[in-house]
């Protein structure tokens, strides 16, 4: 980021300001008429800048004003400045009014790949001005320090904000289910009780805090249970549990839309329905909407429309 040059700590940025209109107006009494503020004022506050600046600005007669070397210098880059910052504000203003500009969200990795499959087109070809920078990391982030602005995530049960400073909105439950290889459940055997589940090898979803060596599993209703786990793989990585499933090396959770494709294809067999390790529900978390960028809240909205749908298509 491109720093500022150094002013003068004592130097008031508002005294340039009047500087330039005082030049621009052709004097004192004209600026004092567009500004409706005291001629008085003007004066005081030009005066006080030049003696801010140890310098004459302006040449003064009863019936008008010249610039000084000092002065022309001092007004060309207050032109410049004043363009500078008329073009900052329409930019804001052009923000505001349509979608442009660039969005930070940040999605668990394999939501981030369906997002990318089956909707990233569809929201780019919508709307051509808005440039996505897309995180996809499954650990939980701080979005106003990791400067994002949009940010998808699966809550617990009691879907708690993430901060106080943040909106939350649900977007749609998805489903979870409890899977296992065909080749793993012939070699074990079918798991016909939650009991069976202590003693299988497990695979944990864990994209914060290791070694919890249990599973914590609703039901139907408000039914939960927490069965002791032997644990012989741990991640934060869905792709790596479901491989490693699929490979017959135990038990694991993974949400639907992670795995419907193996499900339907036979690689993977639901087991110990109802009973799955997550609530599911998928939040999209920003800031408040009072002064959301344009391009921010169309991404919000179109996630709540369209996310649904391509994490339920075959539920």
């Amino acid at each position: 980021m491109q720093s500022l040059p150094m002013v003068p700590s004592h130097i008031d940025w508002n005294d340039l300001f009047l500087f330039s209109q005082v030049v621009e107006q052709g004097g004192f009494t004209a600026a004092a008429d567009v500004l409706s503020v005291p001629k008085s004022k003007l004066s005081r506050r030009i005066s006080h800048l030049e003696s801010q600046l140890n310098t004459r600005l302006l040449h003064r007669t009863s019936r008008k004003i010249g610039l000084t070397d000092a002065g022309r210098a001092l007004f060309a880059h207050c032109q410049n400045m004043l363009t500078d910052a008329a073009a900052g504000l329409e930019a804001v203003h052009a923000r505001q009014e349509r979608p442009i500009g660039r969005v930070r969200i940040s999605m668990p990795v394999e939501l981030s790949e369906t997002f990318a499959q089956k909707l990233l087109p569809r929201f780019l070809r919508t709307y051509p001005d808005i440039q996505l920078s897309i995180q996809a990391v499954n650990r939980t982030i701080d979005m106003l320090e990791e400067n994002m602005d949009v940010v998808v995530r699966g809550v617990g049960v009691d879907n708690r904000l993430a901060s106080s400073n943040l909106t939350q909105a649900c977007i749609c439950t998805a489903p979870w289910r409890m899977v296992a290889s065909p080749a793993y459940l012939e070699r074990f055997g079918l798991l016909a009780d939650l009991s069976d589940l202590s003693r299988v090898e497990s695979l944990l979803y864990s994209p914060n805090i290791f070694g919890t060596a249990c599973w914590r599993l609703m039901g139907e209703g408000s039914a939960t249970r927490t069965i002791a786990a032997k644990v012989v793989l741990e991640s934060d990585s869905l792709a790596i549990l479901k491989q490693s499933a699929i490979d017959g090396l135990g038990v694991t959770g993974l949400p639907l839309y992670c795995c419907e494709a193996d499900i339907a294809s036979g690689r993977l067999v639901p087991v110990l329905s109802p009973w799955r390790p997550k609530a599911g529900h998928l939040v999209v978390l920003f800031p408040s909407r009072r002064g959301l960028a344009t391009a921010s809240r169309v991404l919000v909205d179109f996630l709540k429309d369209h996310l649904p749908a391509a994490v339920l298509s075959h539920v």
